[in-house]
């Protein structure tokens, strides 16, 4: 585990300790690309503290960023294969395994031991997976309730209610699986209801996330919508391109991307073909399994992989796709595609979570007819696409700027935000 302690002055800014289950840097997949931007968000008000595990190998360059951030940085090196074993096992004995994946003992008494220096007045916990560096702190205030220090404010940042998205592996697999999937919702259901911990805030990042978990979790509490955003200096309009191209850009070991993936390969360039003989198919990003990169056989079809900028690809493709057919909360991928301003065709669930208009923002396809009918209509007209990727453009402008989006995030952090519930 590496740790920096920066010496300064104390400050009179509120101490954060913000904990997250991936090193929040390079911002290259949606769960790092939203903690990084909570971090940027929050360094310039409060003291902040980092503490999160890694299953990739860590470069002293993402260190010393980090450490541009917070005050205090750990970070743990977690095996993905041990880590496993101890989900296992953890399931085994009737415990939570998202929580048991990565959860290291070295990690808790680093934040046990700044408490006790410097005592955090807040926690912010980036996904369920985290809960049990939390209770480090707030379930001792329970245990000794002589202890000198208050309890910190605890908020919990679901991003999406996972159980439920367990539960929908679970009606796509066969046991045991199916059976694990099932236990591991129940368990986490019971984490994302607050059963054994007391949340001064829970944040998804949608409405329909935060009215699905009042309908399946708590339909008493409060939860507050916090937004993803997109980097809009980043991610800029470019030419379009008229070239019977389409891409894909998602993490490649993810099983609802492998899924969407491989199904609209299966189910759709057949169709799409008959209509487009010469349509192209990228499939960018990292850890591609085998079964994607089987895919690379195929008539049309280019598995690229890991690349170190993605603007490249989105540059070429004249639709951009996100069909999952497993989707929760907000999907970066369409994000970063409309602020390119391209036109993107996406699933029902993909939608879901984007404050868009069908026809208007992007297109949404159920059927592999609606999908090829509605690809090779792009593929031919240029002004559809344009229109399509300049209104697209204007709609991230107008809805996911980052700072605009995490200001509840700041507020609910201080203790001063009211609510925005389903």
């Amino acid at each position: 585990m590496t740790n920096t302690s920066i010496q300064n002055e104390l400050s009179p800014r509120q101490r954060v300790l913000v904990l997250a289950h991936r090193l929040p840097y390079p911002p290259d997949r949606g769960d790092r690309i939203r903690s990084y931007h909570i971090l940027r968000t929050l360094h310039d008000k409060f003291d902040l503290a980092i503490a999160c595990t890694s299953d990739e190998s860590v470069w002293l360059q993402h260190h010393q960023l980090l450490s541009t951030m917070a005050r205090r940085v750990a970070i743990m090196p977690i095996s993905s294969r041990w880590s496993t074993l101890r989900s296992i096992w953890a399931m085994l004995c009737g415990n939570c395994a998202t929580s048991a994946f990565y959860y290291r003992t070295g990690l808790a008494q680093q934040i046990l031991q700044w408490h006790e220096q410097d005592p955090f007045d807040a926690i912010l916990t980036y996904c369920t997976g985290m809960i049990s560096y939390a209770r480090v702190l707030t379930h001792r205030h329970m245990i000794n309730a002589n202890t000198i220090t208050k309890r910190p404010r605890h908020i919990i940042d679901l991003v999406d209610v996972d159980s439920l998205k367990w539960q929908s592996f679970s009606r796509h697999s066969w046991a045991p699986m199916r059976w694990a999937y099932v236990t591991e919702a129940r368990r986490l259901q019971r984490i994302e209801a607050g059963t054994y911990d007391a949340f001064d805030g829970i944040a998804v990042t949608t409405q329909a996330e935060a009215n699905a978990y009042q309908n399946h979790i708590d339909s008493t509490k409060q939860v507050t919508v916090i937004n993803n955003g997109v980097d809009l200096e980043y991610f800029r309009p470019t030419p379009d391109a008229d070239n019977n191209t389409i891409v894909f850009v998602g993490v490649l070991n993810y099983w609802p991307n492998t899924e969407g993936v491989c199904w609209f390969v299966r189910c759709v360039m057949p169709l799409l073909r008959q209509l487009q003989p010469k349509t192209r198919f990228l499939i960018v990003g990292r850890h591609p399994t085998q079964k994607i990169r089987d895919l690379d056989r195929e008539q049309g079809i280019s598995v690229i992989g890991s690349v170190p900028d993605i603007r490249e690809y989105l540059s070429q493709a004249s639709v951009v796709i996100a069909p999952l057919l497993i989707a929760r909360g907000i999907q970066n991928k369409i994000l970063e595609a409309m602020a390119c301003a391209k036109a993107v065709v996406c699933s029902v669930g993909a939608a879901e979570g984007v404050d868009v208009i069908d026809g208007e923002h992007l297109i949404v396809a159920k059927t592999p007819q609606q999908w090829a009918k509605s690809i090779g209509q792009l593929f031919e007209d240029r002004a559809l696409r344009t229109r399509l990727g300049q209104s697209a453009r204007q709609q991230v402008e107008k809805r996911y700027d980052w700072s605009q989006c995490l200001e509840p995030m700041v507020q609910l952090i201080k203790g001063s935000q009211g609510n925005t519930t389903a």
